[in-house]
């Protein structure tokens, strides 16, 4: 194989480039007439700066030169020659008429040359000398392009095994893909569909040509494709991970099902995306289990709050009745804070409710955000004494703003009631501040703190901070909060360290 593309790139027959520099026109025909054949390409020049300008154009096998040259002579040409990269390795051969000249001779082999022949020449021994010159030069290019070939047969050999690796691997994921219960699908850098797993022809009944490009849109709720696609179309120009929730039609027997629908961008090295992976995950059941959860926890609030509301009315009722014994009326206070509770946890249920079926509605007013913490603080100073600890209420700056009162008020409720509840007795400072067009609560205890991996997950729904030092709880406070913060456009954060305690951060625009 190699031999082929080197007898193809330099064959043995290949005719080289010989230069002859001289500035007597006889002198440059001799030459010629003794070199002129089918081996040699001869190439002559006048001149020092002519045959620099030749060097420029092309390389040659070997250069005879006349040292006795009018502007710049031999040996000046031979040490231009001689620097440039290009031609510093090409032989050069002095000729002269004063061959005699020992000095001369060594000044030729200093600027390198490899050989010095007097004038008038002997034919034979300048063919002779060129001959050795050309035929290395000639080897040198084989070798050349047996180099360049065996690279190329390499570089055949790479690609054809990158070829094979990447075929297996797209193998490997067609089979991953087959064998999974999930639909799976690819697309283009645009967005476009071009491979759907076979689980995707099974549930809905389409096949890949038919749901190619935006094809499959056909199998998706008429009430849920525009904004599908609206959502798809918008992850795809921003580079950014989709997510959605959309129903899909089941072929067997034509029911619409929900399913949880994720892509992520395939990316180079350099970040530049080349396709999107995706999964629908049939959600229908879970759904269902959610929705009769919720249902079950909306009847449930509204049927408890009726002998609720009784019983509350009762122990008041007796509470302020005239006579009463010192223990039963401990008794009885305590009772009516145990209802005050019971009827917080019934709230919850129904904000729960009320947050997953999308009815959490606002009624905004013109509130001083610092005035309703204070009042907050104010009724929960007798919860805070009953707990050991102090709270310390400070307001920066007026804090104005238009929100829903009785959310805002449950707000601060809820991360006061929290601090109490972890900060093991320690002062909680709440302070309240406004700038840029947003106003802050913020609620610090210095209590048992979270750790770092439920920092996070407490503002998940039924989540708490497992601490067995603390009652226990729904885990609804911190959902609710920041559900109530996020309708208002706003943002919750916490800051803690486990040992130390926690700060909540709540920030309203205005």
């Amino acid at each position: 194989m190699i031999s082929e593309h080197a007898t193809r790139f330099a064959p043995a027959t290949e005719k080289v480039d010989i230069l002859l520099v001289d500035d007597r026109a006889e002198d440059l025909m001799v030459m010629t007439t003794i070199l002129e054949g089918p081996l040699y390409n001869i190439v002559t020049a006048r001149s020092a700066s002519e045959a620099l300008k030749r060097l420029l154009e092309q390389d040659f096998a070997v250069i005879l030169v006349d040292v006795l040259m009018p502007v710049m002579d031999g040996f000046e040409l031979a040490a231009m020659i001689k620097r440039r990269e290009r031609s510093c390795d090409t032989p050069l051969i002095f000729l002269t008429a004063a061959g005699s000249d020992v000095t001369k001779i060594y000044q030729g082999y200093a600027l390198g040359a490899v050989d010095y022949l007097p004038k008038p020449v002997d034919p034979d021994v300048v063919r002779a000398k060129v001959a050795i010159f050309a035929e290395l030069f000639r080897r040198a290019r084989r070798l050349e392009a047996q180099g360049r070939a065996l690279q190329e047969a390499e570089r055949r050999e790479r690609e054809l095994q990158i070829t094979e690796l990447k075929l297996a691997a797209e193998r490997r994921y067609t089979n991953l893909a087959e064998a999974i219960p999930q639909i799976v699908w690819t697309a283009g850098v645009k967005g476009d569909l071009q491979y759907a797993n076979r689980r995707f022809n099974e549930y809905t009944g389409m096949d890949l040509e038919a749901a190619r490009g935006d094809g499959w849109l056909a199998v998706v709720h008429p009430e849920d494709a525009p904004e599908c696609l609206i959502g798809w179309r918008e992850a795809v120009d921003r580079g950014s991970v989709y997510e959605g929730e959309f129903r899909l039609r089941r072929a067997s027997d034509g029911a619409y099902r929900w399913h949880i629908s994720r892509a992520v961008p395939e990316r180079t090295g350099d970040g530049e995306i080349v396709a999107w992976l995706g999964t629908h995950t049939d959600c229908e059941d879970f759904k269902q289990a959610i929705h009769a959860r919720d249902e079950f926890l909306s009847i449930a609030s509204h049927e408890l709050r009726t002998p609720l509301t009784a019983l509350k009315l009762r122990l008041q009722a007796l509470l302020y009745a005239k006579g009463l014994d010192e223990k039963l009326e401990k008794k009885l206070e305590s009772a009516t804070r145990q209802t005050q509770r019971l009827e917080r946890l019934i709230d919850n249920l129904l904000d729960i409710s009320r947050i997953t079926t999308g009815h959490l509605d606002l009624e905004r007013e013109d509130i001083e955000l610092a005035e309703l913490a204070h009042d907050v603080v104010e009724r929960l100073r007798e919860e805070a004494s009953a707990a050991g600890s102090q709270i310390q209420f400070e307001a920066t700056s007026p804090a104005g703003g238009r929100w829903d009162r009785l959310r805002i008020e449950q707000v601060v409720t809820n991360l006061l009631s929290n601090a109490l509840k972890y900060g093991e007795g320690k002062p909680i400072v709440v302070r309240v501040s406004a700038e840029n067009g947003s106003a802050e609560i913020c609620v610090r205890d210095r209590g048992m703190g979270i750790a770092d991996e439920d920092r996070e997950r407490i503002f998940d729904q039924f989540e708490r901070a497992a601490n067995r030092r603390v009652p226990g709880g729904l885990g609804m406070g911190l959902y609710i909060t920041r559900q109530i913060v996020e309708a208002h456009h706003g943002k919750i954060t916490v800051e803690s360290k486990t040992g130390e305690g926690s700060t909540f951060r709540v920030q309203l625009p205005r």
